[in-house]
């Protein structure tokens, strides 16, 4: 990714840009729920996994992977990788594509920060409520940020942002 690349992208992808309307509905007449998460290891990836499981008894659930590697990773998930960002700022990535144009009711961003890619897939995404990590540069890609100490771990996290999601009536 050329830094001409992640500029255009960054100008091309503002949240203001988005169009979609958002009316967040409650949770327990959510049908969809997509989860969005940067692949940092193993670790990370069993977390995950434990809880798109959680989710999966409770919702249909749809999983991006966000690969910041050049070199692919092993996981049952679709995966955007830094690659398909080309050197005029377009995303060129079916996966994400798909994603993004799914009506989730609530989008799960699973990281304890934001980059080009995650912010780009979450300022394109037709989902009616989008949950991340509180913080001043996410203002514009949430509907509800959670605040959290980010020592406490990915799982403690995601049971943070489900008890949330499950509080909106």
């Amino acid at each position: 990714m050329s830094i001409i690349g992640k500029k255009l992208h960054g100008l091309l992808n503002k949240p203001s840009k988005r169009k979609t309307e958002h009316k967040t509905v409650p949770f327990d007449s959510a049908t969809s729920i997509g989860v969005l998460f940067t692949w940092q290891d193993q670790r990370t990836l069993d977390e995950i996994d434990a809880f798109v499981g959680e989710l999966k008894e409770l919702k249909e659930v749809n999983v991006l992977c966000y690969n910041e590697l050049k070199e692919p990773v092993s996981v049952n998930y679709p995966t955007v990788n830094v690659t398909e960002l080309s050197s005029l700022g377009k995303l060129n990535s079916k996966a994400a594509s798909d994603f993004t144009n799914k009506p989730f009711d609530f989008l799960f961003h699973l990281d304890f920060s934001l980059n080009e890619i995650t912010q780009s897939i979450l300022a394109k995404s037709n989902a009616k409520c989008r949950l991340g990590i509180h913080s001043t540069e996410g203002e514009d890609y949430y509907e509800l940020m959670i605040g959290i100490n980010k020592n406490v771990g990915l799982t403690n996290f995601a049971e943070q942002i489900l008890k949330y999601a499950k509080g909106i009536k």
